[in-house]
């Protein structure tokens, strides 16, 4: 029994692990086929950026340093979250030849994320579903659940805290340099503001905005995740329950 309270503590927190993995990658594929990110959002960092937040001319000094006026901005932006999302293969023509290379491979990326969330949340409702089988048998004991969901909460707490001391210490550069050097085969993602649009719309605060709102969006769809796995787990182990006690009888 003891060998069997150990084997649901560990399902249970690869359960929660598997569903945090996929609210990651569903949160990374819901970022970047936002239309928001690449228009409204995207403003509002050049404007921190650039310190004219609380400027009268704002609007015309993010227009002058985009070069793209709020209007022609929504229009891009509509055009680069319909071809994120793979409802399009036409990307924006203010593009150049590597911007559309690269938003090509960030494309990629952003699909394999899709992919990865919807795997992931499966294998987290096989886990549901088996630790619910093992758990059956502990005559209702709910202290493999605890010390597993918890086991994995602390996990994913630590990851949290980690990335988000390195955003508010300065090392959100580092961070992001790091990242794109281990996501991407090539240097197109070195861009130069003189020639590229894309770097002139995606400053450094638009990342750290997005990073911040992604963990935020993944935490909701985590507990909104792990409400429907127990919901899984209570309906499964009450089947089992039930009958196992009809097979005693």
């Amino acid at each position: 029994m003891k060998k069997l309270s150990w084997i649901t503590g560990i399902l249970t927190c690869l359960m929660v692990l598997f569903a945090a993995l996929g609210a990651v990658c569903g949160a990374i594929d819901q970022t970047a086929t936002d239309e928001d990110f690449y228009g409204g959002m995207s403003r509002t960092a050049v404007a921190k950026y650039l310190g004219v937040e609380n400027d009268p001319q704002i609007s015309a000094k993010i227009t002058g340093y985009i070069g793209m006026t709020d209007e022609e901005q929504t229009a891009f932006a509509g055009k680069m979250a319909a071809f994120m999302a793979g409802e399009t293969d036409v990307q924006p023509d203010a593009l150049n030849e590597n911007e559309r290379q690269h938003m090509l491979d960030v494309r990629a990326i952003t699909q394999g994320a899709a992919n990865m969330s919807r795997t992931y949340l499966t294998i987290a409702v096989i886990l549901a579903v088996v630790s619910a089988w093992t758990g059956a048998k502990l005559k209702g004991s709910i202290k493999p659940r605890l010390i597993g969901g918890l086991t994995a909460v602390s996990v994913i707490m630590l990851i949290v805290v980690n990335v988000m001391n390195q955003v508010t210490s300065g090392g959100f550069e580092q961070l992001f340099i790091a990242m794109h050097e281990a996501l991407f085969t090539n240097d197109l993602w070195m861009m130069d503001p003189a020639t590229d649009i894309l770097i002139r719309m995606m400053p450094q605060p638009l990342f750290e905005q997005a990073l911040l709102n992604g963990a935020n969006q993944a935490l909701r769809m985590l507990m909104i995740v792990y409400l429907m796995l127990l919901a899984v787990y209570e309906i499964v182990s009450g089947m089992i329950r039930r009958q196992l006690k009809k097979g005693s009888n």
